[in-house]
């Protein structure tokens, strides 16, 4: 009996250790990967929580480094290991330089605005967080080297905070946005005036917009950036389900027959993934 118990014991711990493992593996990455980092803000006193990458072979002498914020959608999830994955993929191809990636986390359903939920991401994020990580991090301070991204919601905080932070960030991408975008509309879940403020400057191209679809829609949003004359870049995910290989993050696992366009993973492969890293290292130049 002694004997079996101690032969369950070990079962137990290599199971454990296998799971950890396993756990571990899955978020393994070239560069340092911090997750669940915490900092509390000093104008708030909010604990902010979010998830840091630094490039392989981060050295402060090789900086200052551009900056990628990405801003996860409504759900909250952290979606930082697939975009990761995608990133280094391009990277290793000499498509885009290296570059610091930061990852906010839990401001589900806020909308990326300060009031919503009663949080404060803008005011966690770009007045308490960024300053910190200038001091701590080889970090550009120059908004040339700056990019806004997002996923759903996340895509429409990247619209918002693009225009209203111009003097933050030079390129914003957007991945999946919805239709609540609108230039015009104060009811509209993401009212932008700034647009029509600062238009401008935008139809100069001091921001550079890229817009990946996959299942929602902007064509009113780009029908107005169009009538206003701001340039963007646009792609639609194909809707050819010969299109996608075995494998594919975009294909349903359950049912192959189908497609999960909406979904980071999804919408940071394929060739309109490595495309956006391209667009993004084209115009973030390196400092």
């Amino acid at each position: 009996m002694k004997n079996l118990n101690f032969l369950f014991g070990v079962i137990v711990i290599f199971l454990g250790c296998f799971n950890i493992y396993a756990q571990s593996s899955a978020d393994t990455h070239e560069g340092q990967y911090l997750k669940n980092l915490t900092y509390k803000g000093p104008i708030t006193g909010d604990e902010i929580i979010y998830t840091l990458y630094l490039p392989p072979g981060y050295n402060e002498k090789n900086g200052p480094y551009p900056l990628v914020i990405f801003l996860h959608g409504a759900g909250g999830g952290n979606a930082s290991a697939q975009v990761l994955e995608s990133y280094e993929a391009a990277r290793n191809k000499g498509q885009i330089k290296d570059c610091i990636i930061m990852f906010p986390e839990k401001y589900g359903g806020t909308g990326w605005r300060d009031g919503a939920k009663d949080k404060r991401p803008e005011t966690n994020i770009l007045k308490e967080l960024l300053p910190y990580l200038e001091n701590k991090y080889a970090l550009s301070t120059d908004r040339k080297h700056r990019t806004i991204m997002g996923f759903s919601m996340g895509s429409a905080g990247s619209l918002y905070w693009g225009v209203k932070y111009i003097d933050l960030f030079s390129v914003v991408v957007a991945l999946d946005a919805g239709g609540g975008n609108s230039m015009t509309d104060p009811s509209a879940r993401n009212y932008i005036p700034q647009y029509i403020e600062n238009r401008k400057a935008l139809q100069s191209g001091l921001l550079n917009f890229r817009i990946v679809q996959g299942a929602l829609d902007t064509k009113a949003f780009r029908k107005a950036l169009d009538e206003m004359e701001i340039p963007y870049e646009y792609v639609q995910i194909p809707t050819e389900i010969e299109h996608y290989k075995e494998g594919c993050h975009c294909l349903n696992k359950r049912d192959p027959t189908k497609k999960m366009l909406h979904n980071p993973a999804c919408l940071t492969e394929d060739y309109w993934g490595r495309d956006t890293w391209v667009f993004i290292d084209k115009h973030t130049k390196q400092p």
